[in-house]
């Protein structure tokens, strides 16, 4: 089941008061959790780790049908000066930008959406949306009709640019715009089977069953990046974090390549890898950064803050400084939908 965005924003809003384990165990029990949520939810939507196309983020709704206007109704002002600090208890409670609202019924919020120091980007009926700062929505593609393909949404760490999807009459297309100046950047398009996998410095890698495909805006050429046994997990200032087979393809040569998990992400910076861990190991030789505070489950902000939260009931959510370490202690959270979320990651 899905959840349509206008119920979730009619809720009375009010703002978030702070407060006065067998880790192997909890990162099993987590995926299956997971797993069992998304399954669930309709009985086809698989979940990204495993899956060779990504599930909705379901925001608003995902299942392709027009919705008329959308006229989203504002959530009043949010403060993204210390990053969108965006988590959720699935289906009940959302954060983000210092305020609380509720997300009953909310699914795949670790998918398809992607949030940026501008807003969250995400789909409603499949057109590409964008809470803004302001509490206010925007269509970035007011002349193009819904879908029910999830080719996912990601944000480029290096600028304010975002990919998304659109459809159109003459089919799926991905938009790279730069939501500073609302400029469109480039568009190009895509196969119906294609999913959104990175954008670094302007270049969209995308996936199909064939193999992972780049896509560079500034010269409009395309490259094969690897088969269809690999995976990238994450690209950040010009380092791949890739699973299975080293990418060997054209549109590889750019990157430095890393080995890891498909559920790893990469710091802001490209220097250390995120892995279920307050450790996060280095990239380039240099020592690792070690968070203060333990977790379980992880994310990067839109500042290049680490997001953390201690598994429990209520969980302990915190914002860590990179590469200090130092975690600020942002409130609890209960877990009655299961693991705590984050918009755009699935770990």
């Amino acid at each position: 089941m899905t959840t349509d965005l206008r119920e979730v924003l009619h809720e009375r809003l009010h703002l978030v008061v702070p407060p006065a384990g067998d880790l192997p165990a909890v990162r099993r029990a987590g995926r299956r959790l997971r797993r069992r949520r998304q399954l669930t939810a309709g009985g086809a939507a698989l979940a990204v780790v495993a899956a060779g196309t990504a599930v909705a983020l379901v925001l608003g709704g995902g299942d392709g049908t027009d919705r008329g206007e959308r006229g989203l109704d504002p959530v009043g002002q949010l403060d993204f000066s210390h990053g969108l600090r965006a988590y959720a208890d699935p289906g009940y409670v959302i954060h983000l930008g210092g305020r609380e609202f509720s997300a009953r019924d909310l699914e795949y919020l670790d998918t398809d959406a992607t949030a940026t120091p501008y807003g969250v980007v995400f789909y409603d009926a499949g057109h590409p949306m964008l809470l803004e700062e302001s509490g206010e929505f925007r269509d970035l593609e007011p002349g193009a009709r819904g879908g029910g393909g999830h080719p996912t949404a990601k944000a480029d760490s290096r600028g304010a640019l975002v990919a998304y999807a659109v459809s159109t009459d003459d089919g799926l297309e991905v938009v790279v715009r730069d939501l500073a100046s609302d400029d469109v950047v480039g568009r190009h398009p895509l196969p119906p089977d294609a999913v959104i996998d990175a954008l670094d410095d302007g270049v969209v890698l995308f996936r199909t069953d064939a193999g992972t495909t780049a896509w560079d805006t500034a010269t409009d050429r395309v490259r094969e990046v690897a088969g269809p046994d690999t995976r990238v997990a994450d690209v950040r200032n010009g380092v791949l974090l890739y699973d299975g087979p080293r990418p060997d393809g054209p549109g590889a040569s750019p990157y430095r390549l890393v080995k890891g998990a498909i559920d790893a992400q990469l710091t802001y910076d490209g220097s250390h890898v995120l892995y279920w861990s307050n450790r996060l190991e280095s990239t380039d030789g240099s020592a690792p950064v070690v968070l203060d505070q333990r977790a379980t489950f992880f994310a990067v902000d839109t500042d290049g803050s680490i997001l953390a939260a201690e598994y429990g009931h209520p969980a302990t959510v915190y914002d860590c400084e990179v590469p200090s370490g130092i975690c600020t202690e942002l409130g609890p959270l209960t877990t009655r939908g299961g693991d705590p979320a984050f918009i755009g990651v699935d770990m």
